[in-house]
């Protein structure tokens, strides 16, 4: 059984976090005197609710989960490095994180100055299991799984995070920002069983509010008591809170849209494999395409050139030569396509030259 008081930082434990007043009351009707605001009605002098309570209460509809095990952030990566700072002792514990990943994972490690320890994916773009744990030591307090992966667009099976999970005493996180595009099961599900699993998500990709930036995290009560010490306490404004709220409310566009999206990227990497001067063209799960060809700078130049912005992805060992192409409408994908074909005409007959 995990014992957060062995993983969480011994000065996060004893730590007072910063404490509101109005913490101690729910409800409307009361007279707030209490945080030094401008009395004057404009619909945003006053501080929001530190603890999203009612947007808690709609994602944890959504998400099947109790409010007690939900942190809301300032995007995923205000959650990362929450975490770390709760977790990680400084210039003494380290994390594991897989290469090619998202990279905020090491970043936020590095400014909180916790070792990194970077481990290539096999092949497949799949952790090497077998080597997993000849990495991990007394000071291991995290590992960093990301499914769908981000660039690749790959899921890692639920019951290999499971085998880790039984086999780890420190915290598995499990990011599936793109989990709305994929047929997978969240990870979600091994909490009960496995109290370690620290699951995030997002509103910004499926849900369409990346401009909002709202980050889920969903973990064990005990857990989240230390992580909302670690949170700054006004961290998702009121507009914000507003407008999440009104999207969450209309599911069903949300489907259509994710629907409309999947359909989109079967079409648009079938296209691409009909090119056959893309060297790779990745299966993907999340809402992006990864391609490989050996001319992917002057490629991206190009693309840039006629005002298509894509993401060059080339992470040695494992990915060379990538380009991550996000599906948007079916007018920009169309766009796209039609641009690698002119690209590509137009590099033939300057050859031919």
């Amino acid at each position: 059984m995990m014992d957060f008081a062995k993983i969480v930082r011994d000065n996060i434990k004893g730590l007072q976090g910063y404490s509101c007043a109005r913490e101690e009351f729910e409800g409307t009707g009361v007279m707030l005197l209490d945080a030094n605001e401008n009395p004057f009605e404009s619909g945003y002098n006053r501080y929001p609710d530190p603890y999203q309570r009612e947007l808690k209460e709609v994602i944890g509809r959504l998400k099947g989960v109790e409010v007690s095990r939900l942190v809301l952030g300032n995007g995923s990566d205000e959650l990362i490095d929450m975490l770390i700072r709760t977790v990680c002792t400084p210039r003494q514990d380290n994390v594991i994180v897989f290469s090619p990943g998202y990279s905020m994972y090491e970043v936020s490690a590095r400014v909180n100055d916790v070792e990194v320890r970077r481990l290539d994916l096999d092949e497949e773009f799949m952790p090497g299991w077998d080597a997993l744990f000849d990495r991990v030591d007394q000071y291991t307090k995290m590992i960093f799984f990301c499914t769908p992966n981000n660039p690749v667009g790959n899921v890692i099976p639920l019951e290999r995070i499971e085998w880790v999970a039984a086999r780890f005493g420190g915290v598995v996180v499990v990011d599936e920002a793109y989990i709305d595009f994929a047929d997978m099961q969240s990870a979600v599900k091994l909490q009960d069983a496995y109290r370690n699993v620290v699951v995030l998500q997002t509103l910004s990709k499926a849900w369409g509010l990346a401009g909002l930036r709202v980050g889920i995290c969903v973990a064990d009560s005990e857990l989240v008591t230390y992580l909302n010490k670690v949170k700054p306490p006004y961290n998702i404004g009121i507009l914000t809170q507003r407008k999440a709220l009104e999207v969450l409310r209309d599911e069903s566009s949300f489907r259509r849209e994710v629907e409309m999206i999947k359909s989109e990227r079967e079409r648009v990497i079938g296209i691409l494999r009909g090119l056959p001067w893309l060297e790779v063209v990745s299966d993907s799960e999340a809402n992006f395409v990864l391609v490989c060809c050996e001319c992917y700078l002057e490629l991206y130049k190009y693309l840039i050139e006629n005002r298509v912005v894509v993401r060059v992805r080339h992470i040695p060992p494992r990915l060379s030569c990538g380009l991550r192409i996000t599906i948007g409408t079916r007018e920009e994908n169309n766009l796209l396509i039609r641009k690698l074909k002119e690209y590509r005409l137009q590099r033939v007959t300057s050859y031919r030259l």
